[in-house]
């Protein structure tokens, strides 16, 4: 039997934790970074001059970070989506793992429905962008 179990030592953090990190730090990045200040054009915006399916996407966590959800949602919907989600993320992580309440465990099936649903999200951005920007 592993020693940490017996003496309730502290467990390594897991996916969760890394994942609501990562929110955490993105965040912080895009609310007191300039990273749109950054040089930087999109490859495939600057050769076939369309935008790429997550164009918009800096664009909208950095104004979604400054609390401006309109221009969010104009750069990047899902960009948008995205950034919220992540970090309201952070919270329900730090609840969970307060309440002591393992991770909900999904079926395969369920996994399968938010990869095709994450599929179509990201299609359906990138027609948004190309039709407002193309």
């Amino acid at each position: 039997m592993d020693a940490r179990a017996t003496t309730g030592a502290a467990r390594a953090p897991g996916h969760a934790e890394v994942l609501a990190g990562i929110a955490l730090l993105s965040f912080l990045v895009a609310r007191f970074l300039p990273v749109l200040s950054l040089p930087y054009t999109c490859p495939v915006k600057g050769t076939f001059g369309i935008p790429c399916a997550t164009c918009g996407m800096t664009h909208a966590f950095v104004a979604l970070a400054h609390g401006e959800v309109r221009r969010a949602v104009a750069a990047s919907p899902l960009g948008a989506l995205l950034a919220g989600a992540a970090w309201a993320a952070v919270p329900l992580d730090l609840l969970r793992l307060a309440l002591g309440r393992p991770l909900p465990s999904p079926s395969t099936r369920a996994l399968r429905w938010a990869g095709g649903l994450g599929l179509a999200a990201l299609l359906a951005n990138w027609a948004w962008l190309v039709a407002h920007r193309g």
